[in-house]
């Protein structure tokens, strides 16, 4: 899988996921943004240093991800808050991200420092933020705040720098809307990519301890060997198992 980098530049290279991630996603306790940038660490081979890709990039590749395992259609579940039922909201991952692409104003030029930008007639600078800074900033009681702090200076000026930078790093993380077939009354989701994607990875990840445990009995492979094949592969000799054949 290859994945454009709109911020840090060039492509980054992702390979599929074998045994040994989704053992990880098996094994994890939380679906947060830091067991994403481990997986990612794990399956990026070549294109950017995964804690120093911005966060619209993250989540980017994440998607990438995703897609190679499930295709584009996406399927988010959500509860109608007036009638109580089960509602699935579905959209194509490709679309959802045509109406998030990064644009820069003309507003904005190159700032002091590599990777900063200043905004037209003011001394008010900034850089997106990385998805280490977004980690950062979420373990403090304010996580805008501190995120502010990071990426914006003078301090203060957040407010302003906002507009622009939200265009050059689109939110992939955001609010989606859908409506009840059964009330007809419309539905607001916050589709979070990392938690969203790491789930239903972890779900589909569910049956590596059996696959290990038929492979290892029938062929007297060894753990190692087997987490190291590919995702597919193992899958398809273990339904081989399964079937008899």
């Amino acid at each position: 899988m290859v994945v454009a980098l709109p911020h840090s530049g060039g492509v980054a290279r992702l390979r599929a996921l074998s045994g040994r991630e989704e053992l990880l996603l098996r094994e994890a306790w939380s679906f947060d943004r830091a067991l994403g940038v481990d997986l990612l660490k794990r399956v990026v081979v070549e294109g950017v240093e995964v804690l120093s890709a911005t966060v619209y990039e993250f989540e980017l590749m994440l998607l990438a991800l995703r897609r190679g395992v499930f295709g584009d259609r996406i399927v988010a579940a959500a509860r109608c808050n007036t009638c109580g039922e089960q509602v699935d909201i579905e959209f194509g991952a490709t679309d959802y991200l045509k109406d998030r692409s990064p644009r820069r104003s003309r507003d904005v030029s190159g700032g002091q420092q590599n990777g900063w930008f200043r905004l037209k007639d003011t001394d008010i600078e900034f850089r997106i933020p990385t998805i280490s800074d977004q980690i950062a900033a979420v373990s403090t009681a304010d996580a805008a705040g501190a995120l502010a702090e990071l990426c914006v200076k003078p301090s203060g000026a957040a407010r302003l720098a906002a507009r622009a930078m939200e265009g050059m790093a689109p939110p992939v993380s955001a609010p989606i809307e859908g409506k009840c077939p059964h009330c007809g009354d419309s539905i607001r989701l916050m589709f979070d990519v990392p938690v969203f994607v790491l789930r239903e990875l972890a779900t589909q990840a569910a049956l590596v301890y059996e696959d290990v445990h038929l492979l290892a009995s029938r062929y007297h492979w060894s753990e190692e060997r087997i987490l190291d094949l590919p995702q597919d592969r193992r899958r398809e000799y273990a339904e081989m198992v399964r079937e008899g054949r």
